[in-house]
């Protein structure tokens, strides 16, 4: 994976996931459930997460105990989810593992040039297609060390931005520019032109091969596997769709907004793994309530809970037969 996050740190298990420490020897009768994604498992903390949620859940209405193992790290998406489900999420013996995937740049993350270094909330990512290596070492052309603390003064100026756009006692992750260009680029990914040019292939090819390997080695364990496809803000939230299409002057027929889902759920559905689609309940939702954080990328309390809610309803039958 190239990092992984600092066991027993600001509430981080011993495998530097967000979650307490359960035993590695699951408890007789209990049912196990891993949820191993990305940042989506960090929002809310520890507590407000919605895995944490999950389990709470379980445990008022459900007639056996159940654990809901939050295996989430942030910056990372499918393939790298993989080699963390290897290396650690087995440990735990679970008896069904639900991948989380975010549909708003879990394709677009799978570069498989990518090499991404990251120390504390600040990451740079390298094309490993340009490094010079003997052997096995690669030559460092350009100082890490410069090249962080560049990020660095870019966060910084960031959060310069952000402070003097609060208006009110909440402040956005991001200043509205900023916000506003991540969620285009991410929207680039729906653009027809691109993907009939074969654009995001490698990335796709890369997701589905990732996801063939997860389940074929939780198959090979008799452990239960599913998908779950989180949606992004500008599929849900129809005020910050027509402001995206509006800033950057976009013409909507050459975008499918639901195209992640589309691709996703139709390999899904050719190699039989189950999945569960947040998309719909989102919009229905976001009509009436926020669900993600001001200018953020990820849910705030209320999405929390509904995703909460959603894998409840979708996982209750397997946990109980």
């Amino acid at each position: 994976m190239g990092f992984r996050v600092r066991p027993h740190t600001n509430g981080t298990n011993k495998f530097g996931f967000n979650d307490k420490d359960y035993p590695l020897e699951k408890p007789a009768g209990t049912f196990r459930i891993l949820i191993i994604s990305d940042s989506f498992n960090w929002a809310g903390g520890r507590e407000g997460n919605y895995t944490a949620l999950l389990e709470n859940i379980f445990k008022a209405d459900s007639t056996r105990p159940v654990e809901v193992i939050n295996a989430g790290y942030p910056m990372t998406y499918t393939a790298e989810q993989l080699i963390a489900l290897k290396k650690y999420g087995l440990q735990y013996n679970p008896d069904l593992v639900v991948l989380g995937f975010f549909a708003g740049n879990d394709f677009m993350d799978a570069d498989p040039d990518r090499k991404r270094i990251v120390v504390n909330d600040v990451y740079i990512d390298i094309d490993k297609s340009k490094e010079l290596q003997i052997l096995g070492y690669p030559i460092i052309a350009q100082s890490r060390l410069l090249l962080f603390l560049q990020q660095k003064y870019k966060v910084f100026q960031e959060m310069q931005r952000v402070n003097s756009e609060a208006k009110t006692a909440e402040k956005g992750t991001f200043s509205e520019a900023t916000f506003l260009s991540i969620q285009k680029a991410r929207m680039e990914f729906c653009n027809k032109s691109l993907q009939e040019g074969g654009v995001f292939r490698e990335h796709i090819d890369l997701i589905f091969q990732s996801i063939a390997e997860m389940s074929d080695i939780l198959k090979a364990r008799d452990i239960d596997f599913m998908v779950a496809i989180y949606p992004d803000e500008f599929q849900v939230n129809e005020e910050l769709t027509n402001q995206i299409f509006a800033k950057y002057k976009l013409d909507r027929n050459q975008y499918d907004l639901d195209l992640m889902q589309k691709l996703l759920k139709d390999f899904l559905s050719s190699k039989d793994i189950h999945h569960i689609d947040m998309l719909s309940e989102f919009r229905v939702a976001e009509k009436t309530q926020d669900l993600y954080l001001l200018r953020d990328t990820h849910w705030n309390a209320a999405g929390n809970q509904l995703a909460a809610d959603i894998l409840f309803a979708n996982l209750r039958n397997t946990v109980e037969k």
